[in-house]
């Protein structure tokens, strides 16, 4: 009788508490990239130029930081370090109701970005390394699918509580939720681990270059979502279009987790143009949309395309960079990847404000859609060069092999 192999086991107690654990630290991450631009701009009557760095700074030192938490859990035990950088994130949300000035916000933001990045990425580790070998696909998708459902959910919780009771309940809601991750994490048993870590360090040991090329296509993609992140509660105020804008971020994630689903497939059988191509084109109609709205419908039709087109685009251009890359370079190219989604965020959010000030919010939006579908030449031109590559290595070895 053939041998029938029982199905490990995902969803152990520890997989699960993690999932869950990650799921609500999410939520004040997402909140406030709506809700910080138009408390700066409501509450202490800041320049658009600093409600575009409230986020954009908080991202950077999300990049800046998540680099270096290796290093922290090889000196110090990736325990400490989660538990540390998880309990100051907390904390970094009390400190907004004491800040009256921008530069107070500003450096608030500044520790939280750092905080998250480490405690973020140490329980990311943590729940990939919990997966069974045999079901990393499905537990990685179940990891993401807990970040775009506390993407969807935080940005609506905020933007309608900071309109109900103001802001000092959006500071106090986030510190209890994200304590209530942390909480859940610290009823699990943690390892304390300390990784190696090689003295000095160079670009090569942290990124990989052959991934840089379909990773500039991610970072303009994230330039183009930070810009919406960040001023699209804004730009629906003045367009009388908040009550629309609560659920924008509901199905912008809640499209992306529907194109998620069914890109993998579609990226497996017909290859990435199948998957890269219309994962560009949709994100650029959204963002066109946008420069053109009036009305509630097209607010959310805007969110729904540039949510397919972002779902579609992250999964598929991970997976071409690691396809093109040495296969024990995964690490790296992963890094490479999400250092330019991250960074395109906080650009994107930074550099957006004075461009909105100078041009308004519509021609921004448009250049940004333009700027997206530009992504497909540079795409077609890095794919030509690539196959014309692998043909020549082709025909070298055919000659090499004649007699």
């Amino acid at each position: 009788m053939a041998h029938t192999g029982t199905k490990e086991i995902l969803w152990s107690r520890t997989f699960t508490l993690t999932t869950l654990g990650m799921f609500f630290l999410f939520i004040p991450f997402a909140l406030y990239l709506p809700v910080m631009p138009v408390y700066l701009l409501k509450e202490l009557h800041s320049s658009m130029e600093a409600a575009g760095a409230v986020n954009g700074i908080f991202l950077i030192a999300a990049v800046l930081f998540r680099a270096q938490t290796a290093r922290l859990e090889g000196r110090f035990g990736s325990r400490r370090v989660l538990l540390a950088s998880g309990f100051l994130f907390v904390a970094t949300n009390l400190l907004y109701l004491s800040a009256t000035t921008v530069a107070g916000v500003m450096l608030i933001r500044f520790f939280s970005g750092a905080c998250f990045a480490v405690a973020n990425t140490g329980i990311q580790a943590m729940g990939s390394r919990l997966i069974p070998r045999s079901r990393v696909g499905e537990g990685l998708a179940y990891i993401t699918t807990m970040v775009l459902a506390g993407g969807a959910i935080g940005p609506y919780l905020g933007l309608t509580l900071s309109q109900t009771l103001g802001y000092r309940a959006v500071f106090i809601l986030s510190a209890l939720v994200s304590l209530l991750g942390m909480l859940i994490l610290c009823a699990m048993t943690i390892p304390d681990e300390r990784p190696q870590i090689k003295r000095g360090f160079s670009f090569h040991d942290l990124y990989e270059w052959k991934a840089v090329p379909v990773s500039l296509i991610i970072l303009v993609i994230a330039i183009a979502y930070g810009g919406v992140l960040t001023f699209v509660a804004v730009y629906a105020a003045e367009l009388r279009l908040t009550a629309a804008a609560n659920y924008f971020f509901v199905v912008m994630a809640a499209a992306s987790v529907a194109a998620r689903v069914t890109t993998g497939r579609m990226y497996d059988r017909f290859g990435p143009d199948a998957a890269i191509y219309p994962a560009i084109v949709l994100m650029a109609a959204g963002l066109l949309l946008m420069g053109c709205i009036h009305s509630a419908a097209g607010l959310l039709s805007a969110a729904a395309l540039i949510g397919v087109g972002y779902g579609m685009a992250v999964p598929s251009i991970q997976t071409l960079a690691i396809q093109i890359s040495p296969p024990h370079r995964a690490s790296e190219v992963t890094a490479t990847v999400f250092t330019c989604l991250d960074g395109g965020v906080g650009l994107g959010a930074y550099l957006l404000g004075g461009s909105i000030l100078a041009f308004g919010y519509a021609n921004v939006y448009l250049a940004l859609g333009l700027l997206t579908l530009a992504c497909t030449c540079f795409y077609y031109a890095m794919r030509r060069r690539a196959r014309a590559e692998k043909t020549y290595a082709l025909e070298e070895i055919t000659e090499k092999e004649l007699p």
